[in-house]
């Protein structure tokens, strides 16, 4: 009978091979067996046949070996997978093993990659639109930075998670719980016990009645608050309801032992022992840390690790058990130095040096010969540290020589550059000047030379006949004085073209030979041109300075022509950072509001505000004022 049934079996496992072909109902089988896991894995690895099948057989491979604490093969699988899924764009299983591999690494402490691998499946989900997945890599960030100590950074991650997943339509419980449990632990550990208590309590919003099996992390994280308040017999009854609920959960799985069952028990323990402790139950403290130190290492976890030490150091202190505790403090501290950037080791630190002081106070009393081989350590030591220091410094001086040739190498060519920077406008400069000279030739050798032409075509007309007829000699007179002053300030724009900069000297020339020749005109009138002697030197381009020339020009002849002037005085100084021009007769003025302004006066304005300055009219039966700020 047992022989047909033994028979029966194989043919019906036969049977369902043959039949079952489909690799993802194969994996799945894999994936949720307890017991048959590795043969249904083999299987599916027999059936695979496309780069999608491999693809998926890595994914599951990555998410049992995470589930179930194997987090080397987790990353192993991880990785193959995520070069497939690329591939295949399964964003799905891509986003979940970005969410394993974050996890494996938290567990393992290495909380650089377990961030690392948060923030790529941020991009991918962010670049999906899958915002669902973007609140919980938030929530894994919030957990990974409480892990290391960041708590700011924690509770920032967390909340934007916790956000997200109330503002949902349908609210999802576990979803929810998860982003509040991340908040409250940066709380808990930031030392901020009553946010901390706050945000644990919401849960209780979303789970009733036999819906909290599903939390019992959150009784215990609760009973942890209370007991860094000291409220030790309540904590207790907290943290023992968190561990009857793992208890029934585990009841409820037949048996299941995955990753949460050992991380549960691990902080369920340690807070028991630390309590009783605390409640000066040292017998029970010691089984209860027996059971949280098995506990911990099975679950790979660098944080439980981490604070099962350093509770247990705690306790043997509080004994006098000092060799037990500092025993446990360096295993806290090489687990903390192969995961943190910062030590707090204050507390371990006081126990040491006490242990120590302990240590050589026996040693005074021992034999002659113990006490020198004693001092032969302390000089071997010494030498060591000599030596020790003696490289460090060694490193520091090249390190130091390596940054100074460095630096030398990037003034070098910074210096390389402003050369090239200073050559470039060079040669640009001299080929506007160049670009100017022509122009300026062009204009002297052909307008000039055309004007004098017409000058000289003009006079000799009416010195070769004899015109009786007076307009026609009034006007031919007239378009000779018009040729001559085009020829002036014709020579006053090639005069500016060849300057690449014009000082107020230059210009106070320039305008003193068109004051002359104003002079010839009217010579009752008086000109007065003062520049402060340390604006004589300040420079302008010729743009700016020909508009200044310009300016000042058209001044003086609205002056000459229009008021009636006795004096014009033409003052420049500076004030403050400023240069300040005024242009001041005692002409008749004239109605500024009333008068439409002509070309002169809006051609003024134009240059003025061209150059970046400030023009300003004023007139009165006294004169008129013309102010310009540079």
């Amino acid at each position: 009978m047992k022989k047909q049934q033994f028979f029966l079996l194989i043919g019906l496992l036969v049977f369902g091979v043959s039949k079952a072909q489909d690799i993802k109902n194969t994996l799945g089988k894999a994936f949720t067996s307890q017991d048959s896991s590795d043969y249904y894995f083999k299987i599916a690895k027999r059936l695979i046949k496309t780069q999608a099948d491999e693809a998926q057989y890595f994914f599951c491979k990555n998410a049992r070996c995470t589930d179930y604490n194997q987090l080397d093969s987790a990353i192993i699988y991880g990785n193959r997978a995520l070069k497939l899924l690329h591939a295949g764009n399964d964003i799905p299983s891509l986003l979940t093993v970005h969410n394993n591999l974050s996890k494996v690494y938290r567990k393992q402490g290495q909380y650089d990659k377990a961030v690392d691998y948060c923030l790529k499946g941020i991009r991918i989900a962010e670049k999906e639109k899958r915002e669902n997945w973007i609140a919980f890599f938030n929530a894994m960030l919030s957990l990974t930075y409480h892990d290391f100590e960041s708590y700011p950074k924690g509770i920032y991650y967390g909340k934007k998670a916790l956000k997200y997943w109330v503002s949902q339509k349908e609210k999802s419980p576990d979803m929810i719980s998860n982003a509040l449990n991340a908040v409250a632990i940066n709380f808990d550990d930031w030392d901020k016990p009553d946010s901390a208590l706050f945000y644990h309590k919401q849960v209780f919003k979303y789970y009733k009645g036999k819906d909290t099996l599903y939390i019992g992390g959150t009784y215990n994280n609760i009973g942890n608050t209370l007991l860094k308040q000291r409220k030790y017999k309540e904590a207790k009854r907290w943290i023992t309801a968190a561990l009857r609920i793992n208890d029934k959960n585990f009841e409820l799985s037949q048996g299941s032992k995955d990753n949460d069952y050992y991380y549960e028990r691990a902080t369920n323990y340690t807070n028991l022992a630390t309590i009783a402790y605390k409640l000066d139950d040292f017998n029970e403290a010691e089984k209860l840390f027996e059971k949280a130190y098995w506990f911990s290492k099975k679950s790979n976890n660098a944080e439980k690790l981490r604070d099962f030490y350093m509770q247990r150091a705690l306790f043997n202190k509080e004994r006098n058990n000092l060799s037990k505790a500092v025993e446990d403090q360096e295993h806290y501290i090489k687990l903390r130095d192969s995961v943190f950037d910062v030590q707090r080791a204050q507390t371990f630190s006081e126990l040491e040096a006490k242990y120590q002081n302990e240590k050589k106070e026996k040693q005074l009393l021992q034999s002659k010969a113990e006490i020198r081989e004693r001092e032969i350590e302390i000089k071997n030591k010494n030498m060591q540290f000599l030596i020790l220091g003696l490289i460090s410094i060694a490193l520091i001086c090249i390190i130091y020589l390596v940054y100074r040739q460095q630096k030398l190498k990037i003034k070098q060519q910074e210096q390389e550059f402003e050369l090239k920077s200073a050559i470039v406008k060079i040669e640009t400069q001299n080929k506007l000047q160049e670009q100017r000279l022509a122009i300026s030739r062009d204009l002297h050798d052909n307008i000039g030379s055309q004007l004098t032409f017409i000058i000289s075509s003009v006079d000799n007309i009416k010195y070769a006949f004899d015109l009786k007829n007076e307009k026609l000699d009034a006007k031919l007179s007239n378009i000779s004085s018009f040729a001559k002053d085009t020829i002036i300030e014709l020579r006053d724009t090639i005069w500016a073209m060849n300057k690449s900069q014009i000082s107020f000297e230059d210009l106070q020339t320039r305008i003193h030979n068109f004051v002359d020749k104003a002079k010839e005109v009217k010579q009752e009138i008086q000109f007065n041109f003062f520049v402060d002697s340390d604006l004589k030197e300040r420079k302008f381009s010729s743009i700016e300075g020909m508009n200044i020339y310009r300016t000042i020009q058209e001044a003086i002849h609205n002056s000459i022509k229009y008021a009636e002037a006795k004096n014009i005085d033409i003052k420049v100084k500076k004030t403050g950072e400023q240069i300040a021009i005024e242009i001041k007769d005692n002409g008749k003025g004239f109605e500024v509001a009333g008068v439409e302004k002509g070309n002169g006066l809006l051609n003024m304005q134009k240059r003025i505000a061209e150059i970046n300055g400030q023009f300003n009219l004023q007139s009165s039966e006294s004169g008129t004022q013309i102010n310009i700020i540079l």
